[in-house]
């Protein structure tokens, strides 16, 4: 698609023609050549992509060209050139696939090369000087997030889970980024092994080496996982490329070949924004809260310009965002984010709280939600019932908290609904977000959380704002937090394997059991536990209707995770991310849904019916009067399937809506279909129309409209008392 690099629609091109090609034993086979389509890697004309639909696979060509050297083809799939290796030049076709190659390469040559590329041209289409005299600094980049973080359970696994979240915040912080020579050049240096929190990072790094240095860039590869760049001069064996670890964000500097053989440009850029904030990188490196009129000062004392202060004020912001500490300037665009997500859907719902210390001074920030009307009309209509709320700290210099409710699709992936920035994680701070939230999410049947269940950790205040907002949900308690403090009170117990046990229980009778023997192991953490409200957290208390076996909060960890990168960004940006991502998921969903035409039940559904399937082999069945009730027995256990009323004294299949081992068994014996019993929520239909609305995706923020509006301060920042540990708050104007 031209339009996403940038491209005139004029470079979409057609060509027709029949190849004839040998696939091994299987003879020659006709392949028709139907349409090609010319693709700038990274926006750039020196680096062109060629896909060619060649039998089963795609005939991908690269071509490198710059003004003073010839063109240079290379075809990257080894298979395909063995292929072509193989062509019968004596058949008799209309069209050799060398030929069709070369016309194709030479096409796009011809149009790709007209004008001169922008530069560094990595990942914007515009020119650098273009780029600095407008004000959209904000530039949130293009990336590939599978969402792969979001789909399945951890539930069994929340240990495991919490600890991914810990090493992958613990590398972050163990980053080098930007490395700088010391000395007068303060030259930006890239070391094999240095390591960058992201591919944001690293790009970045990448993106200024090639301002400061004066080259242009190739980009051969540009994902999340991989980012390779190359030198555009052919001459040329400069090259870098990173890779991230299979555990993590991190990108790891793999390969690099540090030295240019090519002649540099001597472009004069000293009047770009982008230009001087990458040249005088290093300032904010060495001091992040760098003065702009000694900024100002060291700008002319180096280039001998004097800048107006709206233009070395630029150059800071678009420094301090490469560096991510920008987040002073993130709370300017909060109301201009309102606007253009009201936009983008009027069901939307964002509400900023701002307080006011002075008339003379503008609002301060104090809160925001957000709630997204695509996921609440999902959640309200094709998910399962249960909503999951956590807070997150966000680490800025204002130390902020991000409260987070979230749900599960009928494949069990996770869904965010709505997101709050608070500045605390308090009663009050909870209130807000639950009290919003149950506007966003009111239903007819829905009076006061009737017809929802909700589950948290039960800290900072969040039970008491469930019972004050939502007095009629059904009230869950997370396992996993409930664990951890047994633990801080009995650190020595020994009863991790009959609690979790007790946890899952499906029916009364086994959740008894499991408690009595933990009496008999520790009678205070059975106490203890008794105390806490078993009807709470344990597993056979969980509403059937909400057709959910969730009993911890570990989708909010794998959502946590998968926008770990977007953090650390100022408001705008992470919100703004948030936002886009989550459109994404829509759009990913839903063609995921049309891939799944063989079955008529998620693939998360099949393969849990496959291990039922698996476990209920050994359990023996005997019938009585009725045919449509089954009793199934095995080393002294019996259970009752019921047939007409899709239950089983278990408790498993009415509390997840999938046949338990016991139905299953039950199932083969009536000669049915697993799909005809499972809950609608899990079928490929419901999936469809879950995410078949979509969502609009946000546009970046410096493609959204010009409008004059109020301008939000940045929060009061909380400082720690180093005598006794008590928080101060201290209001900060100067930003």
């Amino acid at each position: 698609n031209p339009s996403i690099c940038g491209l005139p629609q004029d470079w979409l091109f057609k060509m027709h023609g029949i190849l004839r090609t040998k696939s091994g034993d299987k003879g020659c086979s006709d392949v028709k050549v139907q349409q090609c389509c010319g693709h700038v890697y990274g926006g750039s004309s020196s680096g062109v992509q060629l896909q060619m639909p060649y039998g089963q696979c795609t005939i991908a060509i690269d071509s490198k060209y710059t003004s003073d050297q010839p063109r240079g083809v290379h075809i990257s799939d080894t298979e395909v050139i063995n292929d072509l290796k193989d062509v019968d030049e004596s058949d008799n076709v209309e069209h050799s696939v060398i030929a069709i190659i070369d016309s194709a390469i030479n096409f796009l040559a011809k149009d790709t090369m007209a004008g001169e590329p922008p530069w560094p041209f990595f990942n914007h289409n515009r020119d650098v000087g273009e780029l600095s005299n407008d004000g959209s600094v904000f530039l949130s980049d293009s990336t590939e997030n599978d969402g792969s973080a979001l789909e399945n359970s951890w539930e069994g696994y929340e240990d495991y889970l919490i600890q991914n979240f810990v090493n992958k915040k613990n590398e972050r912080s163990s980053i080098d980024g930007f490395l700088f020579r010391k000395g007068g050049a303060n030259g930006i240096t890239m070391e094999l092994g240095q390591r960058f929190k992201d591919e944001f990072h690293f790009r970045r790094a990448v993106e200024i080496q090639a301002m400061r240095d004066g080259i242009k860039l190739c980009v051969m590869e540009n994902t999340s996982t991989l980012i390779s760049c190359e030198c555009s001069n052919l001459m040329c064996d400069w090259k870098v490329s990173a890779a991230k670890v299979r555990k993590g964000n991190v990108f790891v500097l793999k390969e690099i070949i540090p030295n240019h053989t090519c002649k540099r440009h001597n472009n004069n850029f000293a009047l770009g924004t982008m230009w001087n904030a990458a040249k005088f990188l290093h300032l904010w490196v060495e001091n992040p809260n760098i003065d702009l009129d000694r900024l100002g000062d060291e700008i002319e004392r180096c280039s001998g310009i004097k800048y107006p202060t709206w233009k070395v004020e630029a150059i800071d912001k678009v420094a301090k965002f490469w560096l991510r500490t920008d987040h002073s300037y993130g709370y300017e665009h909060l109301l201009h984010y309102k606007n253009e997500m009201l936009k983008v859907n009027k069901d939307n719902i964002i509400k900023i709280q701002t307080k006011t210390y002075d008339d003379l001074v503008a609002p301060i920030f104090d809160r925001m939600f957000v709630l997204f009307a695509d996921c609440s009309h999902a959640f309200k209509t094709t998910s399962r019932r249960l909503v999951i709320v956590d807070g997150w700290e966000i680490d800025s210099p204002y130390k902020s908290v991000m409260l987070v409710a979230v749900c599960r699709d009928g494949n069990n992936a996770v869904l965010p609904i709505a997101f709050c920035e608070v500045q605390e994680e308090n009663l009050d701070s909870w209130s807000f977000f639950l009290k919003n939230l149950y506007e966003g999410l009111r239903m007819d049947y829905m009076d006061y959380g009737k017809g929802i269940c909700i589950m948290c950790d039960g800290d900072n205040g969040v039970d008491e704002a469930v019972s004050e907002f939502l007095p009629y949900a059904q009230y869950r308690q997370c396992c996993f937090s409930i664990y951890n403090k047994l633990m801080k009170q009995f650190p020595h117990a020994l009863v991790y394997s009959l609690f979790w046990s007790a946890c899952r229980s499906t029916n009364k009778a086994a959740f008894q059991h499991q408690m009595m023997l933990l009496q008999c192991h520790n009678r205070d953490c059975y106490q203890w536990l008794i105390d806490r409200g078993c009807h709470t957290w344990a597993l056979y208390c969980m509403p059937e209707w909400a057709k959910s076996t969730d009993i911890t909060i570990s989708a909010t960890e794998q959502l946590r995770i998968w926008l770990l990168k977007y953090l650390d960004m100022n408001v705008a940006n992470r919100f703004t991310a948030i936002t886009k991502e989550t459109a994404k998921i829509f759009q990913k969903r839903y063609l995921a849904g049309w891939d799944w035409v063989h079955d008529s039940i998620t693939p998360t559904t099949r393969q849990q019916i496959t291990q039922n399937v698996i476990e209920g082999d050994g359990w023996n069945i005997h019938s009585g009067a009725d045919p449509k009730i089954l009793t199934v027995t095995m080393n002294g256990l019996s259970f009752v399937v019921n047939k007409e009323l899709a239950i089983c004294s278990c408790g498993l299949w009415q509390l997840s809506g999938i046949p338990c081992p016991h139905a299953c068994r039950c199932i083969i014996h009536w000669a049915a279909s697993y799909a005809d019993f499972v809950h609608d929520f899990m079928t490929v239909e419901v999936y469809r129309s879950t995410y078949g609305p979509g969502m609009k995706e946000l546009p970046e923020i410096c493609k959204w409209t010009p409008q004059l509006i109020d301008i939000v301060q940045p929060p009061l920042k909380r400082l720690i008392d180093p005598m006794n540990g008590d928080d101060e708050t201290q209001v900060n104007l100067s930003n």
